[in-house]
């Protein structure tokens, strides 16, 4: 048998004793205290048989009530990022230092009360204090990140090597789309961005994938992520970490992003709104593509080569050099040729933004 189970078994039999005795000396002493100051045969067996219950209770239910929910916590506990364990303890200290100023004039009520509320006052603001400062998670670890800049700066020894910059974690769908290695050339961003060994996975998946889109878009994410590797102008690293209680990648993308308070570069909608509903932050390709679009306003003539045919009878559709649709009434006619529009209104999307237009007068 392991050592670890010999001593799992122990630690369960030493607390069931424990149990029965404390029960058991519980049941004996309300059964002196029910009886006569001479106890008569009837009290004395009423006692004994109080005593044998506490103990056969305290047998049966000491570890449900003791090791039991101490491993649940402890289970649950390995979920839980560590900022929120620091913040709830944080939280739990502050109440109780509240509470224990109250203990004074608490303890000078009358005799039922002065046992009981410092108890139930230190239970109270120790929770409080644990929900407050789970609650206000955001806020408090921002302010302590504002507190951190507004400290003063220490010049570095030659010997010391500076602090490593804010990480970024790649999506796979960021890693395909290949404008990361743009922006990155750039020098908009800055960090190091880290590839989870679960994205990378992901990535060779696709690349062995019998569907051949699937595989064109895995063999492109891992060229474009190796050339990333030796031309980029910032560093990549390859993490292997494992996110337990996730099996989705973007679950675990989510969690490992709390877990290092890092944000996610990423072209997908869904986790971009799974990601800030939790809390995380996330740099989307797509919205920084949209805010650096040449800007198109209301009446503005453009030049616009007609080439699909649009959903509505007799529309026409043609592109902006940025790849930004206009649709064109009355211009079905007109597919293969390079007419002058007239805007008349524009519409933003989730996922871009429609211009829709009309032939201009001759």
């Amino acid at each position: 048998m392991p050592c670890t189970l010999i001593m799992k078994v122990s630690l369960n039999f030493l607390v069931r004793i424990a149990g029965m005795l404390v029960l058991a000396y519980i049941g004996w002493a309300t059964g002196r205290s029910l009886s006569d100051p001479r106890p008569d045969d009837l009290q004395q067996f009423a006692t004994q048989l109080l005593l044998l219950s506490g103990a056969g209770l305290g047998l049966l239910v000491t570890p449900r009530l003791t090791i039991e929910p101490v491993e649940e916590l402890l289970r649950r506990s390995r979920s839980v990022p560590l900022s929120d364990l620091f913040l709830t303890g944080a939280g739990v200290m502050v109440g109780l230092i509240f509470s224990v100023l109250l203990t004074v004039p608490l303890s000078s009520l009358p005799a039922p009360l002065s046992h009981y509320l410092p108890a139930l006052s230190a239970a109270l603001f120790a929770y409080l204090g644990g929900t407050i400062f789970i609650t206000r998670k955001r806020d408090i670890l921002e302010r302590m990140q504002g507190w951190r800049r507004a400290a003063p700066a220490i010049t570095l020894n030659a010997s010391e090597s500076p602090t490593p910059g804010r990480r970024l974690i790649l999506d796979t769908s960021a890693i395909i789309d290949g404008r990361i290695a743009v922006v990155a050339q750039t020098g908009f961003l800055e960090g190091t961005l880290i590839v989870p060994g679960f994205v990378l996975a992901e990535l060779q998946q696709l690349a062995d994938s019998s569907d051949d889109l699937r595989r064109a878009k895995g063999r492109r994410g891992l060229e474009l992520l190796n050339g990333m590797q030796k031309q980029s102008a910032l560093p990549i690293e390859v993490v292997n970490i494992e996110v337990s209680g996730a099996t989705k990648v973007d679950d675990k993308l989510v969690a490992m992003a709390r877990q290092y308070s890092s944000p996610i570069i990423t072209n997908d909608f869904n986790l971009n709104r799974v990601a800030a509903l939790q809390g995380v932050k996330v740099l989307s390709l797509n919205q920084l593509s949209e805010s650096v679009r040449p800007p198109v306003t209301q009446d503005q003539r453009l030049h616009v080569m007609i080439r699909n045919e649009g959903n509505a009878r007799q529309q026409g559709v043609g592109y902006l050099e940025d790849g930004t649709p206009v649709i064109v009434e009355e211009a079905r006619h007109l597919i293969g040729q390079s007419v002058e529009v007239v805007v008349i209104r524009l519409h933003q999307t989730q996922t871009g933004r429609l211009v829709f237009a009309q032939l201009a007068e001759s």
